[in-house]
């Protein structure tokens, strides 16, 4: 399975949007808590590096994995226990990175958290 967020405008524009087979499926962020587990970052850092020099966005970035759960009730409300933002944005940096810069393109985690305000795991939670 595999997740990116949708930037094509349209209805889903700004959401999750999930694939598992042949099925696909879109996640408000602002509605919805998204839990991944045994997840690894993805990024086509041919087409990110064309980004970053200026070219027009394309699909180059994605995250692999085994299972997920989505809270759709007040429970995506609650804080998750997340400590750690990793952010991407191929036109500031083209790879997966932490705050201070540092790449974790194909880095794995134990759970990531797909929130309103980015993706976030916590300390203990790399593989």
């Amino acid at each position: 399975m595999k997740i990116r967020y949708h930037l094509q405008h349209g209805p889903h524009y700004k959401h999750w949007q999930l694939k598992h087979k042949d099925a696909v499926s879109y996640h408000d962020p602002s509605s919805c808590l998204i839990t991944l587990f045994n997840c690894v970052l993805h990024n086509n850092r041919k087409i990110a590096d064309k980004i970053f020099m200026g070219s027009n966005k394309d699909v180059c970035a994605w995250i692999r994995f085994k299972d997920y759960v989505i809270g759709y009730d007040e429970s995506f409300q609650r804080q998750p226990p997340i400590k750690y933002n990793i952010f991407y944005n191929p036109r500031k940096l083209p790879y997966w990175h932490l705050k201070d810069g540092s790449n974790v393109d194909g880095h794995a985690y134990k759970t990531l958290y797909l929130t309103k305000d980015g993706v976030f795991f916590t300390p203990i939670d790399p593989l």
